[in-house]
Parts: C-alpha cells; sequence; structure tokens
C-alpha cells in the first residue's frame, strides 16, 4: 500500500534528458523523456549552509557487521572491486523510537560496503519517506558517472541532475484503499566534460544501466513480508 509499490510493482522504464556544456544531445540507450529539458539550476550546494538542530540525520557507523553478510556474497570485496559478483544484498532495521522518530541502520552486506544511520519522519522533523526514496534514487545514479570515469580514466566531469519523482496516496495514510502507485523517474542531466559527445552519451547509458535503483524500477518485485514475533 505504500508509494514505493508504486516503482516495485510493474517495470516502469527512467525517462532523461541530457545536455552538455554547448548542447541538448539525444539520448541513445536511455529513454528520452518528451518534456522540455529544465533549466540548468546550477551548483547550489556551494552556497548551503548547516542549520543548527539537536538530530543527526545522517551517519556512517562503520562496515557492515560481518554476521550480517549472506554466504556466497563477495564480502571480501567492496563495491569498487575490479571483478565482482553482481548479487545484491542489503537489509535495514528500522526502529521506532520514543519521541516518533524512526532510526533506521542501513546495511550494505554485497557488495561489501558501509552501514549508515539514519532518521526519517514524517512531521518534518526529519526527512520524509519519499525523500529519503528520491534522493536515494538521484545519488544511486549519479555515483556511476563518478565511477564510469575512473574505470576509463577520462577527465573528471562535472555533472548535477535534476530529477521528478511522483507517486500517489495510498492505502490508509491517503485514505484511498488503493496500492501506491508512481511515474516514471525523469532525470534531467547537466554534463561537462571535455569527452566527445558520444562519450557523453555513453556516460547516461552505462550510468543508467549500472544503477541499482533504476534498475529496481524497470523491474517487478513483489514482497514477501515474515513477521516474527519477539
Amino acid at each position: 500500500m505504500l508509494p514505493l509499490n508504486g516503482l516495485m510493482r510493474g517495470q516502469l522504464e527512467s525517462l532523461f534528458k541530457l545536455r552538455t556544456d554547448s548542447k541538448e544531445l539525444a539520448t541513445v540507450i536511455a529513454v528520452e523523456t518528451y518534456a522540455p529539458l529544465f533549466t540548468d539550476p546550477g551548483d547550489h550546494f556551494g552556497m548551503a549552509k548547516e542549520t543548527a538542530g539537536d538530530l543527526t540525520l545522517l551517519e556512517p557507523i562503520g562496515l557492515t557487521p560481518r554476521m550480517d553478510v549472506v554466504l556466497g556474497t563477495i564480502a571480501a570485496s567492496g563495491s569498487l572491486a575490479d571483478v565482482q559478483d553482481r548479487r545484491l544484498d542489503i537489509g535495514a532495521v528500522a526502529t521506532l523510537r520514543e519521541d516518533g522518530i524512526k532510526e533506521i541502520q542501513q546495511m550494505q552486506c554485497s557488495p561489501y560496503g558501509t552501514s549508515f544511520r539514519f532518521l526519517s519522519s514524517e512531521d518534518g522533523r526529519a526527512p520524509d519517506a519519499i525523500s529519503l526514496i528520491s534522493a536515494d534514487i538521484g545519488f544511486c545514479f549519479m555515483t556511476q558517472f563518478g565511477r564510469f570515469a575512473s574505470i576509463l580514466k577520462l577527465g573528471p566531469p562535472e555533472y548535477r541532475v535534476v530529477q521528478d519523482t511522483h507517486f500517489n496516496l495510498c492505502g490508509a495514510s491517503g485514505v484511498t484503499g488503493k496500492a501506491g502507485e508512481a511515474d516514471p523517474i525523469e532525470t534531467h542531466v547537466y554534463l561537462q566534460t571535455s569527452e566527445t559527445d558520444e562519450v557523453a552519451q555513453e556516460m547516461l547509458d552505462n550510468s543508467e544501466q549500472t544503477c541499482f535503483l533504476h534498475a529496481f524500477c524497470r523491474t517487478d518485485v513483489k514482497t514477501k513480508p515474515k513477521i516474527v514475533r519477539a
């Protein structure tokens, strides 16, 4: 019934726009959206300032404990290994605190990596669930640009995205009685690189194809919940 159901069930091909330093480029493999390219927002991260608060919203808490790593995965290697078993094995434990905020520990079992602790709340004290989902997709996709440039030893690119995600109200929280639905993820990419147009297009295609979360969107997945009484 959750909004994430809209990305999980069915097969949604993500949509893209691509602009390099000087011009807009057609996509090659990635599906291009018919919507016009958004205006490049520029670099706003440099202007961001930390605000005072008593909550640590996100923090790394070290490598995932070995006891959490499933047998048969590449526990000895990390996500930057040259050769990888592409089986994805991740997990999370969510705890509802006394103040009503959800505390979530993410576990990265395969590819083996760092665990993170983060907070979530629907009342504005911490990022809500939909914001976290959308940010995860965007940053997972952007990470692949850097990986591609590093693997092929390309000049370091500068890249940013504007990403649109659309979810409907659902279930009991939205008083609809319906399962959650979502539109295809729409991502506008702004890329500055000294490479050719063909390489820029390949960077977009490779990033979309190697992003775990865009693969999640285009794959029909069904959850199998298991309830254990403590």
